[in-house]
């Protein structure tokens, strides 16, 4: 089968592209493809932070920019010491005071200003620090996951198995077939299951060679009897589903166009953590002592270095006052440092609200807390 090689390859939709990284000097420049990018960004920018971006700024009757008694929007390049940080529909509003601006405008430094943050914007952000959690975060945003994904896309007329990655996609099997119609019921179901079983085999092979989640599409309800089918033989595998208007290699390439990898890495990443939340539950209703909530509790456990796995929801660290925000990171370096696992859970999610419900961190543990 042909290899078809095409420009990098993001479901439609880019992901957060990191343009410089200077960890040493705390500063990341970053560019904004998605909506999803700006929530990312909303996790990660606190009070305190330097944020430059282009902007505009209303001057009004003095400096070279204006006449007297007169003003105007003039565009600018601002350098932004963080207040707060709002998110909606538009995009990202960052308001703070600005430390850095053009010479030649009396009266910007020391103000007051907004920076309007909407999809395609370069920004500079700097901390004084960078939690390892949030450099994780950025470049976690930065792929659209850390595996290639098997796009399986099937109709009544064809099937085509294509092995989809950042930078191209590989078409491993195309078949063509004539189920007969759904009159003719025993006739179709027999040719259905012959369909389903060469196409089935034709995916174990691709799997065998790598480790991928699957992605079955296409229209109507054969895509859902086929996930059903695969389902079953395929227990270890990660497969999802999702609608396009044909099968085939042009049902695969619409699932590419229409966004539909940025969506598996987004929902394949919330069933990992909703599965991680399962487990926390299952080990605090358990008599095995393998799991402890809420910030002091946790932190004592990483001190131990007990902790297995951390969960965070990011709406606490969002929220959280300086000092608690920095005790929290703390208790994140603490687990890093004793080969624990950490987790930033998505708050606007049903797994992200069970764990506020305990305070909005938790902890698997590896031993149990008898100290």
């Amino acid at each position: 089968m042909p290899t078809l090689n095409l420009f990098r390859l993001k479901g439609g939709k880019a992901s957060l592209k990191i343009l410089s990284l200077d960890l040493k000097h705390g500063s990341v420049k970053l560019l904004v493809e998605n909506p999803d990018d700006l929530w990312h960004l909303y996790n990660v920018i606190s009070p305190g932070d330097l944020v430059y971006a282009r902007t505009s700024r209303e001057l009004k009757g003095r400096g070279e920019a204006t006449r007297p008694g007169q003003s105007r929007r003039v565009s600018m390049t601002l350098g932004v010491r963080v207040k707060g940080v709002e998110f909606g529909g538009r995009g990202l509003r960052i308001l703070g005071v600005v430390i850095e601006g053009p010479e030649r405008y009396d009266g910007i430094l020391g103000s007051h200003h907004t920076l309007n943050i909407p999809v395609n914007s370069v920004l500079r952000l700097v901390k004084e620090e960078w939690p390892e959690y949030q450099v994780k975060r950025l470049r976690r945003a930065s792929e659209i996951s850390g595996k290639p994904v098997v796009i399986v896309a099937l109709d009544d007329e064809e099937a085509c198995i294509a092995l989809v990655g950042s930078f191209r996609m590989d078409v491993r099997f195309e078949h063509g077939v004539r189920l007969p119609g759904k009159r003719k019921p025993e006739r179709r179901g027999e040719a259905l299951k012959k369909y389903f079983s060469e196409l089935l085999q034709a995916l174990q092979e691709v799997l065998r060679e790598v480790k991928a989640p699957v992605a079955v599409v296409g229209p109507g309800f054969i895509k859902e009897e086929f996930s059903k089918y695969a389902a079953e033989k395929l227990k270890e595998v990660s497969l999802q589903t999702f609608t396009v208007s044909s099968g085939g290699l042009s049902g695969v390439r619409e699932a590419v166009r229409s966004g539909i990898l940025l969506r598996f890495a987004r929902e394949s990443r919330l069933l990992e953590e909703s599965k991680l939340v399962e487990e926390f539950l299952a080990e605090l209703a358990s008599d095995r002592g393998l799991a402890t909530y809420g910030l002091e509790a946790v932190e004592k456990a990483a001190r131990y270095g007990a902790v297995k796995r951390l969960l965070v929801v990011d709406r606490l660290l969002r929220e959280a006052e300086v000092k608690e925000r920095r005790k929290i990171e703390e208790v994140i370096k603490l687990v890093e440092n004793k080969g624990g696992k950490i987790t930033i859970l998505a708050g606007g999610h049903e797994g992200g609200e069970k764990i506020m419900g305990f305070g909005g961190i938790t902890a698997i543990l590896r031993f149990k807390k008898d100290y």
